[in-house]
């Protein structure tokens, strides 16, 4: 009888243990506005357009602006890349704190989804 009481208790501990770790897992999808007008947003995923001609290098950190056509974030972030190029949608996880957004990762669309045909 005292080994169920313990399984159960066990069980109960475990699935709020994994209810927490799943919830504090969760990246919610902003746009650029809303991130500016929160003014500091902790592990969040920001969507818009990388501004074309905003894109520079400073001590080995990419710095770019990412807009939602109302609002534009600057965007720092240090890692590799696959797809970068102005003008085209990304989505960057990470923080937003005093102005900057510090990107922990940087998704973008293939680029030739946008090209002519």
């Amino acid at each position: 009888m005292r080994t169920k009481y313990l399984f159960a208790i066990a069980l109960l501990l475990f699935s709020i243990l994994l209810i927490f770790s799943f919830n504090h897992n969760i990246t919610p999808y902003m746009s650029v506005s809303e991130v500016v007008k929160m003014g500091y947003a902790k592990n969040v995923q920001v969507k818009g357009t990388i501004v074309v001609g905003s894109t520079h290098y400073k001590n080995g950190t990419l710095i770019f602006k990412l807009t939602d056509g109302k609002s534009e974030i600057t965007v720092y972030y240090k890692g590799a890349l696959s797809n970068y190029e102005e003008g085209i949608q990304a989505v960057v996880s990470g923080d937003y704190k005093n102005g900057i957004f510090y990107a922990k990762k940087i998704y973008t669309k293939c680029p030739s989804k946008y090209e002519v045909k």
